[in-house]
């Protein structure tokens, strides 16, 4: 998300003129997946079934669903503020940024939400950006337990195809990585500092780094003892609202399953949408909620059907959120875009990391 406004200069950090023309190879080859898993979805979907289907679902679980679907978002922004301690940052600040995200990964490809409301907040709040990437590690590690204790949990015994394995497999190595990485960093983050703080590099990509890395070790520094278990104790409460939303779709479209393979088809469909692609991951999440209801027995015209409908259901109040989200921000439209477009290839300087601007300023 670069800037074009007047008196913001952009620092191009080290990616080279060849990194545009890759970026639209991998926008064709993600765009090409995509299309793929949607066309095998489409081959099986009956359009008559798909009406008759639609004319007898009870509607007031979808309220419902809804509800506790969106929900985690409003839990997510209070523990994002909490681990943006000491830094006061109110939640609706941090609310607006997480919808304005799901908006564009919902509309461009390739585009993480986490990248997005990052850099909104970061700008918002003057804090750096490092600093709020570390918060959201750590916000990603502890749903990366959530996650792995779900599907572990619920996929034992089922016939998964392989890739599901080795993805989880990769899903439990990250999550330890990214522990111990955050773990070693909170027990030397003193001494690293140390080192840091009296070094001066030449060259703006230098000065970049020291920032950065002083701002890593400001979010290594606020992790507490009771912080990963508090973290991942949300994130298990929004997995299993995540789970009984899915679980009253399948209901309301008269698919009757258990609560436990409502969770293992949450896992499923999570775990093959890890990955940024599609905008709002349309072909991969159809795909894989047509795997996960096929190792229950669903016949796949059906769960072609249920697909399409949850999907819809889940996914537009969430981008309606972001519209309005979008609406009421000081970012127009075209900003939006021209960030969007940019972000891989340069930061503005007044987004540098400022590693002592901590505290969120008066609101305009």
């Amino acid at each position: 998300m670069g800037c074009s406004e007047p008196g913001a200069e952009p620092v191009s950090l080290p990616a080279g003129e060849s990194r545009q023309p890759r970026s639209k190879w991998l926008r064709l080859a993600t765009s090409l997946v995509a299309a793929g898993a949607l066309g095998y979805v489409l081959a099986h979907l009956n359009v008559s079934d798909l009406a008759g289907s639609i004319s007898r679902i009870t509607w007031w679980p979808i309220v419902l669903a809804i509800v506790l679907h969106n929900i985690p978002r409003l839990v997510q922004a209070f523990r994002w503020a909490y681990l943006l301690r000491p830094a006061v940052v109110r939640p609706f600040l941090l609310l607006h940024a997480l919808f304005i995200g799901i908006l564009m990964s919902g509309i461009f490809p390739l585009c993480p939400n986490d990248l997005v409301r990052g850099i909104i907040v970061s700008r918002r709040t003057g804090m750096g950006v490092a600093r709020v990437f570390t918060s959201q590690a750590i916000e990603h590690a502890a749903d990366g337990v959530a996650l792995a204790l779900l599907v572990g949990l619920t996929i034992r015994g089922l016939s998964v195809p392989a890739y599901l394995g080795h993805a989880l497999l990769g899903l439990i190595a990250l999550v330890a990585v990214v522990t111990m990485v955050g773990l070693g960093l909170t027990l030397q983050h003193r001494r690293l500092e140390a080192y840091l703080a009296p070094r001066q590099p030449t060259g703006r990509a230098g000065r970049w780094l020291k920032m950065a890395s002083l701002e890593v070790l400001a979010g290594a520094k606020a992790v507490k003892g009771w912080t990963m278990p508090v973290c991942i104790s949300l994130a298990l409460g929004m997995v299993a609202m995540q789970v009984v939303s899915m679980w009253l779709l399948l209901y309301a479209y008269h698919l009757h399953l258990s609560l436990i393979q409502a969770a293992a088809l949450v896992g499923i469909v999570t775990v093959g949408t890890l990955i940024p692609n599609a905008p709002a991951s349309v072909g991969p999440w159809q795909f894989f909620c047509v795997l996960g209801l096929g190792l229950f027995g669903v016949p796949a015209g059906e769960a072609a059907g249920f697909s399409l409908v949850a999907f819809a259901i889940f996914t537009v109040p969430a981008l309606l959120g972001g519209v309005i989200a979008l609406a009421v921000s000081p970012m127009s439209w075209a900003d939006m875009r021209r960030r969007q477009s940019r972000v891989p290839i340069e930061v503005r300087a007044d987004l540098l990391p400022q590693p002592r601007q901590l505290l969120l300023p008066p609101a305009p």
